[in-house]
């Protein structure tokens, strides 16, 4: 059972190579390049299956659902090779051999294991989650140069527009947040908040985590509600930002803002970001909080900077106040409190100028990564 237990196991590193891997307790990620040298013409799959059996196939999918990774199968002996490879095994109970590719063999354990689908279901379901770790989805992190900028609504919108195409996740990692799913008309929706999880000490399984959340179509969301918010800093809002990147195209999360400080524990959330969104004002004290902000986030994290309020001549206008290539555009939606009022959702409305500026900053966002 050990050596089965080294193949969730990962390594220190330092913060420079942390876009290469990031790694938190079990939790290895390999970044795209190292994924796609071992496959050419593409993408890795996390998972391969070679079996005949239909109940093999069957109890198989079942696991990799809970760890919210994807299968490629075929019949014994084609199936494409993955980063984790099972083999159905012949016999009256059903088995399967397992194995990684030995180009990841100095993260995991090398050589095969036979294991019951029946009595050792836990153990393939480790295997998974282990082999799920190396392919993250984009994590996008939206925090504020000042408190009170809007980050809760950006974020929430962004992540709506980014459902659109692609499953995703909202986190609500404000510790004070009254609730981000208030914003979505989600608040009477039931499904896991923040609090159910700190009084759960078993581990976040991702597949698992995700559909236990309440949803709006394609997006996921994870947010306070009254009885609290995320933990500060690291801890449970790494698990579950480890957990459901893994099970989602994209997680937007929704940063606070102490998370810019290099030191505090919420900073820990910003360097698993893949591209950060930094909303800053247009008053001179605002342009200050902004430099300041802009000095401190990562260097090598992708950047773009939001103008909260501003017109697209306001944003050029700011950019070169910072010091910046560029400044995106971000009107305010004026009937914003009436519409939420009203039973309207942040991301209802989309054909207003807010709406195109939210969709031109999801663009440029996708491009950054």
């Amino acid at each position: 059972m050990e050596s089965r237990r080294k193949a969730g196991m990962g390594h220190r590193q330092s913060l420079e190579q942390k876009r290469s891997r990031k790694q938190e307790s079990n939790v290895t990620v390999i970044n795209a390049q190292e994924l796609t040298q071992h496959k050419e013409g593409g993408r890795i799959a996390a998972c391969s299956l070679a079996a005949h059996s239909e109940t093999v196939r069957s109890e198989v999918n079942r696991l990799a659902a809970l760890a919210g990774i994807n299968i490629v199968t075929g019949r014994s002996g084609t199936a494409p090779s993955a980063v984790l490879n099972l083999r159905e095994v012949d016999g009256s109970m059903p088995q399967v051999e397992a194995s990684f590719h030995p180009a990841y063999a100095p993260y995991f354990a090398s050589g095969c294991i036979r294991l019951s689908l029946r009595e050792e279901a836990e153990d393939v379901l480790e295997l998974m989650l282990a082999a799920g770790s190396t392919q993250r989805g984009t994590i996008v992190g939206v925090i504020g140069s000042r408190g009170g900028i809007g980050v809760s609504t950006l974020a929430s919108w962004l992540a709506r527009e980014m459902a659109r195409e692609r499953e995703t996740c909202l986190l609500d990692l404000d510790p004070l947040s009254a609730g981000i799913d208030l914003l979505l008309g989600l608040e009477g929706t039931p499904g896991l908040r923040w609090s159910d999880l700190a009084e759960d000490s078993g581990a976040l399984v991702p597949g698992r985590l995700n559909a236990a959340l309440p949803s709006l179509g394609a997006l996921r969301v994870l947010s306070a509600d009254p009885r609290g918010g995320a933990p500060r800093g690291g801890g449970l809002g790494v698990d579950a930002i480890a957990a459901l990147s893994q099970a989602n195209e994209v997680t937007v999360l929704d940063i606070p803002r102490s998370g810019i400080d290099a030191g505090t524990r919420e900073r820990e959330w910003l360097e698993w970001c893949d591209v950060v969104v930094l909303i800053v004002g247009g008053g001179l004290r605002e342009i200050q909080q902004a430099r300041r902000a802009i000095s401190l986030l990562p260097g090598e994290t992708p950047l773009v900077i939001v103008g909260s309020g501003v017109s697209g001549g306001e944003a050029a206008a700011l950019a070169e106040a910072l010091d910046v290539p560029q400044v995106m555009p971000l009107r305010r939606l004026r009937t914003l409190d009436q519409d939420l009022s009203h039973g309207v959702r942040v991301g209802d409305r989309t054909r207003c100028a807010t709406a195109r500026d939210v969709s031109r900053i999801g663009v440029i966002c996708r491009e950054a990564v």
